[in-house]
C-alpha cells in the first residue's frame, strides 16, 4: 500500500513539474508575440503611416483609407484597425475554427490597442519630421519594413501571430489551395497595388507604391531569416569509399556530428555510403577543401539550409 502510495505522489509530482514547464513555455511564447507585436506596432506608428508607405497588411490598408477620416477629429486610426480587426477574426472563427481564433485574438486585439495608445500620448510624425525632408520616404520605407519584418518573423518563429490579414491570407490558403507562402505575397502586393491604382480617390503618389513594393520585398526576407533561420545553415553530402575518415575529419575540425546513408550508383550498381552533415556556412567553405585532401575521388555537395532544429551543436545527432 505504501508503495502504491509512493508512486501515485511520484506521478502527481511528474505531472505537476509537467504543467509547470508547460506553463513557463506558454508565458514566453506570448512575450515573444508581445515583442514582435511592438516591433510591428512601432514600424506602423512611427515610420510608415507618417510617410504614407502602403506594404500590405491592415495597417496598409488603413493607409489607403485615412484620408475618409483625416478632418474628423475624434476618430483616430486604431479605430478602423479595431474593425478591420474584428472582421478578420470573425472570419477566421467562421471558416478556420475555434482553436485558431483563441490563438490569434490576443496579437489581433494588442496591435490596435498599442496604435491606440500611442495615439494618447505621442504625435505619429515626432520621428517624421526629424528626418531630413529629402531622405523621409526612404528612411521611412527602410526603418518600417525593417521593424515591421522583425514583428512578424519573431511572432512566427514562437508559433504565434501579428493577426490581422494573416487570419485572410489562412482562409485563401486553405480553402484555394495554395501555398500560405504565396497567398502572404499576393495579398500584400494586392494591397500595395491598390494604393496607386487611378480609380482610388485616396491613391498617394505611385514613388509611394515603388516604396511600398520595396518594402514588402525587405519585410519577406527579414520574416524568413528570423522565422526560418535566424544563422545560415549547410548541409554537406559526401559520397565516399572511406566514410570513417571522412568522419573524423569532420569530428576533429569541427566537432560536428554526421549521418550515414548507403547508397548505389545506378550505372556501375556498386554501394557505397554518404557522409551527411549540416554545420555552419563558413565551416561548409572550410570543410569541402580538407575533404578533397582526404579523399580526391569523392562526390561531394552542398545545399543551403533554412531551418534546423533539435541538438544542433552535439555531436553525433546529424
Amino acid at each position: 500500500m505504501n508503495n502504491e502510495k509512493k508512486e501515485a505522489l511520484e506521478e502527481i509530482k511528474v505531472i505537476e513539474k509537467k504543467n509547470k514547464s508547460n506553463y513557463k513555455k506558454w508565458l514566453m511564447q506570448y512575450a515573444w508575440i508581445t515583442f514582435g507585436v511592438i516591433l510591428t506596432t512601432i514600424g506602423y506608428y512611427f515610420f510608415f503611416s507618417p510617410a504614407k508607405i502602403v506594404a500590405g497588411g491592415v495597417s496598409g490598408i488603413s493607409i489607403i483609407f485615412e484620408p475618409v477620416w483625416h478632418n474628423i477629429e475624434w476618430f483616430k486610426d486604431s479605430y478602423f484597425i479595431y474593425g478591420l480587426e474584428a472582421i478578420c477574426l470573425i472570419l477566421g472563427l467562421v471558416f478556420i475554427g475555434k482553436e485558431f481564433f483563441i490563438k490569434t485574438v490576443y496579437a489581433s486585439l494588442l496591435f490596435p490597442t498599442l496604435v491606440f495608445l500611442l495615439e494618447l500620448v505621442v504625435e505619429k510624425e515626432v520621428i517624421y519630421y526629424s528626418i531630413s525632408e529629402g531622405n523621409r520616404s526612404l528612411m521611412c520605407m527602410a526603418l518600417g519594413a525593417i521593424l515591421t519584418g522583425a514583428g512578424v518573423g519573431v511572432a512566427l518563429r514562437h508559433d504565434g501571430s501579428t493577426g490581422g490579414i494573416d487570419v485572410v491570407q489562412k482562409i485563401i490558403s486553405k480553402y484555394a489551395k495554395i501555398p500560405l507562402s504565396q497567398t502572404m505575397y499576393f495579398t500584400d502586393w494586392v494591397i500595395v497595388v491598390l494604393a496607386g491604382l487611378s480609380f482610388n480617390p485616396f491613391a498617394y503618389n505611385i514613388e509611394f507604391v515603388v516604396f511600398g513594393s520595396v518594402a514588402v520585398i525587405i519585410e519577406a526576407y527579414i520574416i524568413d531569416y528570423i522565422a526560418l533561420s535566424i544563422k545560415p545553415r549547410r548541409t554537406v553530402y559526401v559520397v565516399s569509399d572511406n566514410p570513417q575518415d571522412i568522419k573524423n575529419l569532420i569530428y576533429t575540425e569541427l566537432d560536428r556530428g554526421v549521418t550515414f546513408s548507403p547508397v548505389q550508383g545506378a550505372y556501375t550498381n556498386k554501394e557505397r555510403t554518404m557522409v551527411i552533415c549540416t554545420m555552419d556556412k563558413n565551416e561548409a567553405y572550410r570543410i569541402v577543401g580538407m575533404i578533397s585532401k582526404v579523399d580526391p575521388k569523392a562526390f561531394t555537395f552542398v545545399t543551403s539550409c533554412k531551418e534546423v532544429r533539435g541538438e544542433y551543436d552535439k555531436r553525433g545527432l546529424f
